[in-house]
């Protein structure tokens, strides 16, 4: 299976793409780039629970695109 995470499908205006064979892996990837490239975009994302809020957003906008 290949799952994939696109900012776009977070409404954002940014090309980023990544794949990988878990949610896990795609979930952290994303929250990477994310973190480092669109902190202004969301509101403070330190505290474990704003990060936990991130993640399932991240996760929700996953697209398994080989299964």
């Amino acid at each position: 299976m290949l799952i994939q995470y696109k900012c776009k499908d977070m409404g954002l205006k940014c090309s980023f793409v990544v794949k990988g064979e878990t949610l896990e892996e795609v979930t952290k990837l994303a929250m990477e780039h994310v973190r480092e490239n669109h902190a202004d975009d969301f509101n403070s994302i330190d505290s474990p629970a704003e990060i936990e809020r991130m993640e399932q957003a991240l996760a929700h906008s996953t697209r398994v695109v080989i299964g």
